[in-house]
């Protein structure tokens, strides 16, 4: 049984030497596989780190009121960043998700991922996710929380109805367009425990807000946002 792992491997070289791996971010041949595989080691190097106390002040200071007690985004959102979500977000790319969230989870704060807590993916309509076959923030918090205690819950928070993407609305649509649209699947299991909400992206704050809101509503503790990253850009902020 020993020789099957060894001829995969070779057989996974000899693809490799055929088909060499190109870059999803700038199409170059990946020179030297990394942990994600498909994008290139410079590609990744080039990715930025959100600065700290940055979620706290530009984006927990402006909610009114603020259910979340923390909130911690690892990258800078940018081109690189939008590249390997968008991959993630539309072509159900679970391994990328995993080795991507794993690599943030190395790059991030450490403390933090060190605290114990309920897993709770940000949840889709429940028509949407079997329209698309998957829930992105799912495997991202798979792949954040693979080696640790605390296990991922993906049901014990839902969307009682569908909402617009939250791409092109301001502040006011957007909390317009998801308030109350979250429900606790079974209360007693978040009440008087500390939950981690886990999504793809934060940019104002206010979808995690929301299931935040219905989590403590239910009886949580303690509530804190997890995200792969966030816009730093001082534009966007003003024009929020």
């Amino acid at each position: 049984m020993d020789i099957l792992p060894k001829i995969a491997q070779m057989l996974e070289g000899f693809l490799q030497l055929v088909f060499p791996p190109v870059c999803l971010v700038c199409r170059n041949i990946i020179q030297e596989i990394n942990d994600i595989k498909i994008v290139c080691t410079p590609c990744l190097n080039k990715i930025q780190l959100v600065p700290p106390n940055f979620t706290r002040e530009q984006i927990l200071a402006r909610l009114n009121p603020c259910y979340l007690d923390h909130l911690e985004a690892i990258f800078q959102f940018d081109d690189i960043v939008q590249t390997i979500i968008h991959q993630i977000k539309y072509q159900k790319a679970d391994r990328l998700a995993g080795a991507f969230a794993a690599y943030a989870r190395q790059a991030g704060n450490h403390s933090f991922f060190q605290q114990e807590g309920l897993v709770i993916p940000v949840p889709l309509f429940a028509a949407r996710e079997k329209e698309r076959g998957f829930n992105q923030s799912r495997f991202i918090a798979d792949g954040f929380y693979r080696e640790s205690k605390n296990r991922v819950y993906p049901r014990l928070l839902g969307r009682t109805r569908a909402t617009l993407t939250q791409t092109e609305l301001n502040r006011e649509e957007r909390k317009k367009n998801v308030a109350q649209a979250f429900t606790v699947n079974n209360g007693n299991s978040v009440s008087g425990k500390s939950i981690i909400l886990v999504d793809d992206v934060v940019t104002t704050g206010v979808t995690l807000n929301e299931c935040a809101q219905a989590l403590k509503n239910a009886g949580a503790l303690r509530v804190s946002g997890l995200t792969l990253a966030t816009p730093t850009r001082p534009e966007y902020f003003t024009n929020q």
